[in-house]
């Protein structure tokens, strides 16, 4: 059976029960097989939601990191709050078109297991964008999304980074759905996920 290891360094126990307790499990979505994990429940409890984002602030409070990169969408959600916490920039790494000024962009193939009726519709066309002065030369970038399923959109986005010449160190998640295999898609990037997924050997 599969279930959540949290890695919520300087979280309480009661602290780290609750953000477990938040997390609603959706079978068969977005497809049959998959176990969602809806974060729209913890989202709603504002104790919870503020326990994911302290620690992921305590990880990386002395990591060096000069700005945070969020996935739009959902992974906004968590890197703004992150960079807040980091008193760094937040940069939003956006759908082709959404920029108003000067862009760059990278194309990226979306992994097997996502389909334009699932976590893809979030994403669009398999393009993130991002602001040419977004980042400061030499920056040392934390990518934030909500979930790492394929890692497809993780990969582009790193890619992204390093197209302007910048540092990934490392691709933070809150949650995985480890069926679609992104930590094999992101072989050689360091990868986080707070709730992260373990399987139970079967007695």
């Amino acid at each position: 059976t599969m279930c959540m290891v949290p890695n919520m360094d300087g979280a309480s126990a009661e602290e780290v029960a609750e953000v477990l307790e938040t997390v609603r499990f959706v079978p068969d979505f977005p497809k049959p097989g998959l176990k969602f994990k809806d974060l729209s429940t913890l989202l709603g409890r504002p104790s919870a939601f503020q326990s994911v984002v302290n620690s992921l602030v305590h990880r990386y409070a002395s990591r060096g990191i000069t700005a945070v990169a969020g996935i739009e969408c959902r992974g906004f959600i968590f890197a703004a709050p992150v960079a807040l916490g980091l008193r760094v920039p937040f940069v939003p790494f956006r759908k082709p078109g959404k920029l108003p000024c000067k862009s760059v962009g990278v194309e990226f193939r979306l992994g097997p297991g996502k389909s334009h009726h699932s976590t893809s519709a979030c994403f669009g066309k398999d393009r993130l964008e991002m602001h040419e002065d977004a980042f400061q030369p030499g920056a040392k970038v934390l990518i934030i999304d909500d979930m790492l399923g394929t890692g497809s959109t993780l990969r582009g986005a790193c890619e992204l980074v390093e197209k302007a010449s910048c540092e990934v160190v490392e691709c933070a998640c809150v949650v995985e759905l480890r069926e679609l295999k992104g930590r094999e898609a992101l072989a050689g990037r360091q990868v986080f996920v707070l709730l992260e997924d373990h399987i139970d050997p079967v007695p």
